[in-house]
């Protein structure tokens, strides 16, 4: 049994979109959404980009996760590739990703999306490159004058 808590996840594009990190431990990550009006695209349905952005989020965390956050690592997505295969029908998408493989510069995920009634929507398989987890956070430097 794990000591997880559910939290919010509230920074960047995933705090915008409402995504709840609900179960987290090694090679394993489960994230969910309450689907709301600016979830969906101009038919009215789920926006893919939604479906593949819970995705990415689940697959990113699942190959990082490290109890002390100082010693945690960073990633950034190499490869993502998502297969949309049912509609929701429900109002909570749940993204479950495990870890498949993980060597000393990239790690290898798996997923799948479902509603609350266990339709699934979607799956899915990243590849992650490790990097400096505050690389991204740097200013860009710019060359020349």
């Amino acid at each position: 049994m794990t000591d997880f808590e559910p939290q919010d996840l509230t920074e960047g594009f995933n705090g915008y979109l409402g995504f709840r990190l609900v179960d987290w431990r090694e090679g394993f990550a489960r994230i969910a959404v309450d689907l709301q009006d600016h979830h969906k695209n101009r038919q009215g349905g789920l926006h893919g980009g939604v479906t593949a952005s819970l995705i990415d989020a689940a697959t990113g965390f699942c190959g990082v996760y490290e109890p002390d956050p100082e010693k945690r690592r960073g990633n950034v997505t190499v490869s993502l590739n998502v297969n949309f295969v049912g509609r929701a029908k429900g109002t909570t998408l749940t993204c479950t990703a495990k870890l498949i493989r993980a060597g000393r510069r990239i790690y290898f995920a798996a997923a799948e999306v479902h509603d609350e009634q266990a339709n699934l929507v979607a799956s899915a398989e990243a590849v992650y490159a490790y990097v400096d987890r505050d690389a991204q956070r740097r200013p860009a430097t710019t060359s020349g004058s």
